[in-house]
């Protein structure tokens, strides 16, 4: 049994053991006419740790499956051909308890997350939606989860503390425990002149210390010290996240959305990433993800999922329909 998940490799087969022990996640896939898409939801339908809907274009979605050798035979497929309809679809799925998470196919993400957040579909939480990207960087000894680069653009103090506290729900999926929570910064020491390091240190640090559990929190970390850092560093820092940072908060999106990329790009690191803030996790891919990738982003889905099912997080009924 996995208990503490450290690799991209580890979340498909933690995903795996929960589908064995009778926790298998359905995924509802909103315009699911995309062909890499379509792909890995097969190869992970096939591995076993999921069950799927299929909800698009259903002679585009059987065309590319053939293009792909992917089988279709044990999945639904809802055949609508209109991009956001079939976002509706998905979504009144996930709402009506009939998938446990939502996956993007080929329509804009404003689109999908727009419908997610409909009133109508009681999926919205407490907190903004924020994007967390999971990061499996070769000679990192654990996975990095980086937020936000998806979703807000430059987090002010109260979207910075929820960023958290989403952030928080999917690496405790993961078992992680304390979460080391690492928010950026150039120096360590507050600087006027760069107005989140002091916000950041005298106003989210405390906060987080105070309202939630099970989480150490510092300031002012470079991403560097983050996640290279030898004990030497620690000493010198007094930090324990120097080296062993399980998340890496930046201050705006294209920050995150630089170091993110260039770690993809340069040395080979697997991205896996999910929407959270809503009542099921949304599985948000890009189109030159690899299927690795988009197989390890439907596996952080259903260990989230199960996360929230488990422990309750949701005040309705939700997780005790599972």
């Amino acid at each position: 049994m996995i208990e503490k998940i450290e690799s991209a490799d580890q979340l498909i087969e933690k995903a795996i053991e929960i589908a064995k022990v009778g926790r298998k996640k359905k995924i509802a896939v909103a315009a699911a006419q995309d062909p890499d898409v379509i792909d890995a939801v097969a190869q992970a339908v096939s591995q076993g740790f999921i069950d799927a809907i299929l909800v698009g274009d259903k002679k585009l979605i059987e065309s590319y499956a053939s293009e792909k050798s992917a089988e279709l035979s044990t999945m639904e497929i809802y055949d609508e051909q209109d991009p956001i309809k079939a976002a509706h679809i998905a979504v009144k799925l996930a709402s009506e308890y009939q998938a446990d998470a939502i996956m993007k196919g080929f329509l804009p993400t404003s689109a999908l997350l727009k419908t997610v957040l409909d009133k109508r579909y009681n999926l919205r939480g407490k907190n903004t939606l924020s994007h967390c990207a999971v990061l499996d960087i070769p000679g990192y000894h654990k996975l990095l989860n980086f937020t936000d680069g998806g979703m807000v653009v430059a987090p002010d103090a109260e979207q910075k503390f929820q960023i958290i506290e989403n952030a928080l729900l999917v690496s405790k999926s993961f078992g992680m425990s304390p979460v080391k929570v690492a928010l950026s910064g150039p120096y360590m020491t507050p600087d006027a002149n760069n107005p989140h390091t002091v916000y950041d240190k005298e106003v989210i640090v405390p906060r987080v210390q105070k309202e939630l559990k099970d989480v150490h929190i510092e300031a002012n970390i470079s991403f560097d010290l983050a996640t290279v850092g030898n004990s030497s560093l620690k000493k010198k820092y007094n930090s324990e996240l120097i080296g062993d940072t399980d998340i890496f908060v930046s201050n705006s999106i294209e920050e995150c959305n630089i170091v993110a990329k260039s770690l993809i790009q340069s040395i080979g690191t697997v991205f896996a990433g999910v929407i959270v803030g809503a009542k099921v996790p949304v599985s948000l891919v890009s189109r030159s993800d690899t299927v690795k990738n988009k197989k390890a982003a439907i596996a952080i889905s259903c260990l989230l999922a199960d996360y929230y099912q488990t422990n309750h997080i949701w005040s309705d009924d939700r997780c005790l329909k599972k």
